[in-house]
Parts: structure tokens; C-alpha cells; sequence
């Protein structure tokens, strides 16, 4: 049973300053909600229990505050108000929340952060700033788990390729390397989601130093050779930790799934 996540929120999220200098790019809203209840009620939707959240001295107060139930806040409000609240509140009532600081630099560095809070022996990890909308890809994970016992990590081909860091797989479909734009590749990327083993915390004396001084935990994905199984999401993906991606992520959102709004006549 994965009923256990880690979510990686301990950015600053530099790129989408001036604004999170104030409010954390989490708390940044797709619509009517902010990022992070996305990707909170995909997890809850798959069936997890218990989330660990990376945060930092600045997002921590915010977050911890969005989910927790404020009685106070809820009686002021009339009864067709507080309804608007009855999803984020079934999360805060289900789901157990936990907050830990990063301690080392990157994503291997922020989840390793978490090893003595860590329950399970097999769970979930999601970047704060990757939306897939499209599909429950958490539940692919935990879905494909249960069929393999494998480590999996979620893919997607993409046109328009960055100039580092594209997947190689190899034929059995698994993560075999991670390469530049002129070398040997599979025309996919990396996405922030994933399930892992605790086994991921014993490497850490070898895993990188990358010139930016922080620790990545894809590269750390590589020291598990025929170990790691890939799945390619064919959905749309928005990195929202970046000013264009978190605009055409909120456009996507009222265009497909708020039925009842015409995206035109916003622009009108």
C-alpha cells in the first residue's frame, strides 16, 4: 500500500519574482485555487494518507496556514460562502500534514531531508511546480507499482527540447541516462513526479555536486541502473515555477475545465 508522498516546495522561486517576495509561487492561483490544492488533491485522489511537505522559512507559515482548519474565519462567513470551502476542508480532515526544512541544496538535497520522516518504505514524490491536469499521474504511478515493484518515474516527449537533462531510455524502458541536446536520446523529459524506495537515501555520499552547488535527484536516479521504469504522460504539462508557464497553465485550466466560462469573453 503507497499511502505516504513527499512534495518538494523548498524553492524560492526566483523566476516569478517580483511577486514571491511576498507569497510563495505554491500559493500562486490556477483560477479560483492556489497550485498547491492541485496537487494535494491528486494525491488524495490516489489514495495518500500522509504528506510531507519541503518547505522553507519564507513558504512554511502560508502553507501551514492554508491547511488548517480557522473556525473562527469559517463562522463569519455565510452558509453559501463556506461551501466554497468544503473540498479544502475534506484535504485538511483526510489528509495528515507534515512540514520539514530543506537542509541541502536541490531536489536530491530537499528530499533527502525527509529520510527520519519517512514512514513508508516505498512512496510519492512531486515537485511543487510541475501541473499535469490531464490525468492523475500519481495514481499511474502507484497503478504501475503494484504491477512491477519497480521505482517509477513519469516522462513525457516533448518538440521542444531543453539543452540538458533529456531522458535516455533504455529498451525495456528504463531510465538508463541523462544527456545533452547533441548526444544520444529518447525526445523526453524529466517531470516531478515520481515513486521512489528508501533505498534512495543510501547514495547519497555519491551522488554529484553540481557546479550550482545543489544536488539533483534525477542524476541520483541514475546510480539504480535497470531499476527505475519510465512512463510517458501524454497530457499537457506547465512548468508553473516560471512566469509563461504559470499563464498558459491557468488559461488551459478555465478553457477545459470551467465549463461554464467562455475564455474569450475575458478578453473581451
Amino acid at each position: 500500500m503507497i499511502n505516504e508522498a513527499v512534495m518538494l516546495l523548498g524553492g524560492l522561486g526566483t523566476r516569478l519574482l517580483p511577486y514571491t517576495k511576498v507569497v510563495s509561487k505554491e500559493m500562486l492561483p490556477i483560477y479560483d485555487n492556489p497550485m498547491i490544492y492541485y496537487l494535494v488533491k491528486e494525491l488524495y485522489e490516489a489514495g495518500i494518507k500522509r504528506i510531507i511537505m519541503v518547505v522553507n522559512e519564507n513558504n512554511e507559515p502560508l502553507i501551514k496556514k492554508y491547511f488548517t482548519r480557522n473556525m473562527e474565519y469559517e463562522n463569519k462567513l455565510s452558509n453559501d460562502k463556506k461551501t466554497l470551502l468544503n473540498d479544502l476542508n475534506n484535504l485538511i480532515d483526510n489528509i495528515e500534514f507534515v512540514y520539514v526544512r530543506q537542509i541541502i541544496k536541490g531536489t536530491y538535497g530537499a528530499l533527502y531531508s525527509v529520510k527520519d520522516h519517512l514512514k513508508s518504505d516505498n512512496f510519492l514524490v512531486l515537485y511543487g511546480d510541475d501541473y499535469l491536469p490531464d490525468s492523475n499521474t500519481s495514481k499511474m504511478l502507484i497503478d504501475n507499482y503494484l504491477k512491477t515493484g519497480k521505482m517509477q518515474v513519469i516522462i513525457k516527449e516533448e518538440s521542444n527540447l531543453p539543452q540538458a537533462g533529456i531522458v535516455k531510455i533504455d529498451k525495456n524502458n528504463y531510465l538508463e541516462n541523462l544527456n545533452k541536446i547533441n548526444q544520444d536520446h529518447s525526445s523526453c523529459i524529466f517531470l516531478g513526479r515520481m515513486l521512489l524506495n528508501k533505498k534512495i537515501f543510501l547514495i547519497k555520499d555519491s551522488v554529484t555536486l553540481h557546479d550550482d552547488g545543489e544536488y539533483y535527484l534525477p542524476y541520483a536516479l541514475l546510480k539504480f541502473q535497470g531499476e527505475v521504469l519510465t512512463i510517458k504522460y501524454r497530457g499537457k504539462y506547465f512548468n508553473l515555477g516560471e512566469k509563461n508557464g504559470y499563464i498558459k497553465a491557468t488559461i488551459y485550466y478555465i478553457s477545459n475545465y470551467k465549463k461554464d466560462i467562455n475564455i474569450n469573453d475575458i478578453f473581451n
